[in-house]
This record gives C-alpha cells, sequence and structure tokens, in this order.
C-alpha cells in the first residue's frame, strides 16, 4: 500500500496507466480478439472458451425483465447478478428475461455468486448454488464467484472447492471466480491467480486507487484467467465537479472505455438504469477514448485524489471502537451517490452495532493521520452514521 502514498507518484498514473496514453498520442493495445456485432464488441474471457460483451449488465439493484431483455436485444450477453441481492428478485427477473430467449440459452454468459461465511459448508454452498439455478430458471451458471472476499483465507476455502468440484462435474457450473472491492484486495487477487483452481476474476477497477492493479491482471491474464471489472467510476461523484462533464462529456462511459483501453479486462460491467442507458454504453465501446475525456478523467482524478475513499482499510487499525470504516464508507457512497438509500441504510443496520460509526463524533479520529490519501475520515464517518442511521434508530 505504500506505493498508493505519494500524490506526486500517484498522479503520474495518468501518463502511465494504458488508457490514459490513449488520446495523450500513445497507441492503444486493442486485442486482436476484439469482434463486432452490431453496435455491441466481444472479447473472449481468458482461456474459458466464454466470449463476452465488452459491457455486461451489473443486475445490482435491477429486477426489471424487459430492461434485461432489451440489453439482450442491445448485444449485450453477459449478466453479472447475486441471489444476495433483492432476496433473489433480480435473479428471477433475469431468469424471466432468458426465458424469452427459447433456445438461445447458449447466447448467455451468467455470472452469479455469494458471500461466504466462516460457517459455509460443502452443502450450503452447493444448496446456494441450486438456489440461483432455481432462480435463474437454467441448468447452469457460467461463472460462479466468491463475493466480497477481503483475505486470502477467503479466497482458499476449502469448502468452495469442494462444491465447486461436484458442481462443475454435475454441469451445474462451468468456472469458478474470486470478487473483491475492499481492503486487502491485491493480496486476494493474488492468491485467486497463484491457485489454479479460479479462472475469471470479478474486481473493483478504477483510475485513481491500486497503481499497482494494471501489473496484477495483466499476470493473470498470462495464465489464461479471464477478467470483468466494476466500479470504474470511482465513487461516481461527477456531479460535485462543477461542468466536468461540459460539452457533452459523459464521466461513467469514459471510464468504462478508459477500463477497455486493458487488453487483460474483457469486459465491464455497469448497472444499466434504464432503456436510454443501454444504447448509450452499447455506442460508447465502439469508440475510442477522446483526449477530452482523458483530460476530464485526470481532472476528477486530481480533485478526488483526498476525498475518495478507496476501502483500503488501513486505517481501520488505529480505531479504537472497531469501526468497520470500509464498510461504513462503501455504504455511505452507495446512499449519496447512487441512489441506492434505503439499500445503504439496509446495510448499514445490518452491521453489529460496535461496528458502526455510532460513537465518531465523541472520538479525536486516530482514522485521519492514518489515511495514505489524508482524507478527513472521521467528519465522514460522522456524516455517514447521520444519513445512514434513520433504520436503526
Amino acid at each position: 500500500m505504500s506505493s498508493m502514498i505519494d500524490r506526486r507518484r500517484f498522479l503520474q498514473l495518468g501518463v502511465a496507466a494504458p488508457g490514459f496514453a490513449v488520446g495523450c498520442g500513445a497507441k492503444s493495445e486493442e486485442p486482436s480478439t476484439r469482434t463486432r456485432v452490431g453496435e455491441m464488441q466481444y472479447r473472449p474471457l481468458g482461456d474459458t472458451g466464454l466470449t463476452v460483451s465488452e459491457v455486461a449488465f451489473g443486475t445490482h439493484g435491477v429486477d426489471n425483465p424487459h430492461l434485461m431483455s432489451a440489453a439482450l436485444e442491445a448485444g449485450v450477453n453477459t449478466f453479472c447478478t447475486s441471489g444476495r441481492y433483492l432476496d433473489g428478485r433480480e435473479e428471477e427477473a433475469l431468469g424471466r428475461s432468458i426465458a424469452s430467449l427459447g433456445g438461445r440459452r447458449d447466447q448467455v454468459v451468467i455470472l452469479t455468486g455469494n458471500k461466504l461465511t466462516s460457517g459455509d459448508t460443502k452443502r450450503t454452498i452447493q444448496g446456494d448454488i441450486d438456489a440461483s439455478l432455481r432462480r435463474l430458471g437454467t441448468d447452469r451458471i457460467e461463472v460462479y464467484y466468491n463475493a466480497e472476499v477481503r483475505t486470502p483465507a477467503d479466497v482458499l476455502y476449502d469448502p468452495l472447492f469442494e462444491a465447486i468440484e461436484e458442481a462443475k462435474a454435475a454441469g451445474k457450473v462451468r468456472h469458478l471466480a474470486m470478487s473483491g472491492h475492499s481492503g486487502g484486495m491485491q493480496e486476494c487477487l493474488e492468491a485467486a491467480i497463484e491457485d489454479d483452481r479460479y479462472e475469471v476474476l470479478f474486481t473493483k477497477y478504477d483510475f485513481v486507487s491500486y497503481p499497482d492493479q494494471d501489473q496484477i491482471l495483466r499476470r493473470a491474464a498470462r495464465r489464461g484467467m479471464g477478467a470483468i471489472v466494476f466500479k470504474t467510476n470511482a465513487g461516481h461523484r461527477q456531479q460535485e465537479l462543477k461542468d466536468l462533464e461540459a460539452g457533452g462529456l459523459s464521466f461513467p462511459q469514459a471510464t468504462v472505455k478508459w477500463a477497455l483501453t486493458n487488453p487483460a479486462v474483457a469486459s465491464v460491467a455497469v448497472t444499466l438504469k434504464n432503456f436510454d442507458e443501454i444504447g448509450e454504453y452499447a455506442s460508447a465501446v465502439g469508440s475510442t477514448l477522446a483526449r477530452s475525456e482523458v483530460e476530464m478523467m485526470r481532472r476528477y482524478a486530481d480533485e478526488m485524489y483526498d476525498r475518495y475513499c478507496r476501502f483500503c482499510g488501513i486505517c481501520e487499525a488505529s480505531c479504537p471502537h472497531g469501526v468497520a470504516v470500509a464498510d461504513v464508507m462503501r455504504y455511505a457512497m452507495y446512499f449519496r451517490y447512487y441512489g441506492r438509500e434505503k439499500d445503504a441504510m439496509r446495510q448499514y443496520g445490518a452491521l453489529a452495532r460496535q461496528r458502526s460509526a455510532a460513537l465518531c463524533d465523541r472520538c479525536p479520529g486516530p482514522c485521519d493521520a492514518r489515511c495514505p490519501f489524508g482524507r478527513e475520515v472521521r467528519a465522514e464517518l460522522v456524516d455517514a452514521h447521520r444519513r445512514l442511521s434513520f433504520s436503526i434508530a
């Protein structure tokens, strides 16, 4: 994590990262296997034998089968969901949408998974897989992912491997993936790469967080692992920066195009909230990242350097109360910038009381001094608790 601390080095990411090089005169590295059908484009998912659309439908918070069907018609063939989301309603909606395809099930790539707990056994994991299959109305899952991993121990969980081995033998699951977006993510990615039972990475990837992640993804690609990424817009806070999207620019679309300039990335999962966004993202992947988009992202990276929480968890070690800082900050992000107020409050309310930010207003804030980016962590935690705590008042 020391590589993240120096601001000057961090801002040089704009020169070194492949996406920022595009539009500045550098040669783009386009995957030789990129294919195009209509407006959508497609890439192989590592050595899995699967071909995925460059934009994947991230269904978090979406249970509208008509919207999913419209995405299918626009060429989106990859859907990322979870049995945990909306109490399974997302998977059910996706199942209804896929059913409308008739005999064209082979055209769809489904990613689904669950967060494991220390009490999960081979049997409970197999039960989760079977429940997802029932909700999806299908006999197989292309990629099943181990969700929200935080430590290498979460990655190397023997009951999961035992369950997946039997699920593969039964034809219920084709490939295993690791998914993470919190502290320890880089170590988790490394653990998954070194363990040949993982074939896909489903991971957070943005241009303001982890300068070493490009190297990690390249190493995974050399091993034949596929990568689908999400949260490319680094907090979705573009509305805080006046005139950032002036001249018709779209910050979210630019970040998707940036991620796809990395040949190790097969697809970017985006939560498509309405029918217009389907066409906008489908057309965006067919265009090159422009200089004006590069400059927009550089400005965002500069101004958000000490404002955006990377969920690295470094400051948590200094907290005298044991606050789950990364989780609280993530829920606050969903509340303020993603329009998911109820879901964010529900997740915050599920935290153990001692892990919440209830006591932060009476704390001197040692977390501020530990943040590698110089953020005002305590003040943000106090604000987060105020916004999120109605459901537990």
